[in-house]
């Protein structure tokens, strides 16, 4: 707690009065609005904290609204009908405003230290105490401004208010520290920095550079949850430059270390980073493909068939989708993404050419690789008329506007279930395609987790018919069976 005191010695709280800032109520969410008026009315504090605060007063239009208030998770529960308590490392309140809109309601956490108090973390992290603790246990300075929903009066512990001027990202505390403790912050370092355009201070700098191989010990979960946020971010390629900077990414991802990999992988984030800043959606299998790309590449096998290349993907990099702890259904999709990448620049010719390309873009696949294969031609300035003759290709209503393919798993058909696919439907990522059905059974199947389960492959099995005998005493009468053909 020796940072404690740094805080004390300076003039903290500020407080900035409603007319002297620019937030109004129009601009929060009026689901956040609901929450804290409630709280409020049953005697609790309640305030907008964290990134929703720091957009605003950056003009930038916040990504969602997390409320914090001295109520108790159990007391928040009772004040809400929709209200669930989730979370074991931080217990939080989710307020449901609406169908699948919640707002996230958090309570004043202490600053409590494990192993003076003979707790666990779990438990440390979850001792309750003052909005002035609360804002010491947070990251950086910026992240740690409230919205008071009394007096809408922004209330800064830390400085926060001082860095958006400055433009600089400073963890509350000391930075060697706080990095020691929760090495994912380094990781949240370079993503602000480039989404925010902000700069890290020079204690930050040189403490991530100085501890960036502690990376290692962070919770493989939590990192595959950074990576996702990096590319949803808008900035990912500014994100992976700060990580090389910071020596990071050599210890996260040390497939990426290699020098050969940098331009072109930096060229594919551009790319998703303009895409993202056209509002598009892009699948996470695609962006895993994206970034890993240039390992995956040379699995072609031997005859550089669309099979080879599958089954060398799974073969080589298994053990990388273990370590980053890839769910098996979304590795099963990085690698028909990647290795379809042959077939599109494939020279066309023979007699059975026409009938497997008409399989081909069937295939529930085919709209992600399309879409990594748009990705790359952008990236590389290649196979241009290449694209053009499969956007031909595509079936209409399955690209947007700027032409890119759109995702079959974007599209919302009704659900259906207890059958297999009608007769033009696309079959599910769990049915090998037509194609592949050879692939399916040649792949190895086991779970990234690497316990036996159902690869899901090949066409479901005909259930067996019982023809004639006694029927089972007090079982269902057996419904009347169509002659056999």
């Amino acid at each position: 707690m020796a940072f404690l005191s740094f805080f004390k010695k300076k003039k903290y709280p500020i407080v900035l009065k409603r007319d002297s800032h620019s937030i109004s109520p129009g601009m929060v969410d009026p689901g956040a609005l609901f929450v804290m008026r409630r709280l409020r009315q049953s005697g609790f504090e309640a305030y907008l904290v964290g990134g929703c605060v720091r957009d605003i007063l950056l003009g930038r239009n916040p990504k969602d609204f997390d409320v914090t208030t001295d109520a108790r998770p159990n007391q928040v529960k009772r004040l809400f009908r929709k209200c669930f308590l989730i979370g074991r490392r931080f217990r939080l309140a989710h307020v449901y405003t609406g169908t699948d809109e919640f707002i996230e309601v958090a309570t004043f956490r202490a600053l409590v230290d494990a192993e003076e108090e003979g707790i666990s973390k779990v438990a440390a992290n979850n001792v309750f105490g003052t909005i002035e603790e609360d804002a010491l246990r947070r990251d950086f300075t910026i992240n740690a401004l409230y919205l008071n929903s009394a007096d809408l009066s922004v209330v800064d512990f830390t400085g926060g208010l001082r860095d958006i001027k400055k433009k600089l990202l400073r963890s509350i505390g000391d930075p060697v520290q706080r990095f020691s403790d929760d090495p994912v912050r380094m990781v949240r370092l370079a993503r602000f920095c480039a989404m925010l355009g902000f700069s890290p201070s020079r204690e930050d700098h040189r403490a991530a550079r100085l501890l960036a191989h502690h990376i290692k010990d962070a919770n493989a979960n939590r990192m595959l949850d950074e990576m996702y946020k990096i590319f949803k971010c808008g900035a990912s390629a500014g994100t992976f430059a700060r990580l090389w900077e910071f020596g990071v990414l050599q210890h996260w991802i040390p497939e990426l270390a290699p020098e050969r990999y940098r331009d072109p992988l930096m060229k594919r984030l551009a790319v998703i980073d303009e895409r993202r800043a056209r509002g598009e959606e892009i699948p996470g299998n695609v962006i895993i493909a994206a970034l890993f790309y240039d390992v995956f590449s040379g699995a072609e096998g031997a005859s550089g068939s669309l099979q080879d290349a599958l089954h060398a993907i799974h073969k080589r990099h298994h053990e990388l989708a273990v370590r980053l702890r890839l769910p098996r259904v979304e590795w099963e999709k990085v690698c028909n993404t990647v290795a379809r990448q042959t077939v599109f620049t494939r020279p066309e010719g023979g007699k059975k050419w026409s009938q497997f390309r008409a399989k081909f873009v069937r295939n529930a696949y085919f709209p992600d690789a399309l879409t990594f294969f748009e990705i790359m031609v952008k990236a590389t300035g290649r196979d241009e008329s290449e694209l053009r003759a499969w956007w031909r290709q595509t079936p209409e209503g399955e690209r947007s506007a700027h032409g890119d393919i759109r995702s079959r798993s974007d599209r919302t058909p009704s659900r259906r279930r207890g059958r297999g696919p009608r007769d033009g439907e696309p079959r599910t990522d769990h049915t090998a395609p037509a194609e592949d059905s050879a692939i399916a059974h040649n792949v190895d199947a086991t779970p990234i987790d690497g316990q036996a389960a159902d690869s899901g492959t090949g066409a479901p099995k005909k259930k067996r018919r019982r023809r004639g005998g006694k029927r089972r005493r007090g079982g269902p009468r057996p419904e009347a069976q169509p002659a056999s053909l």
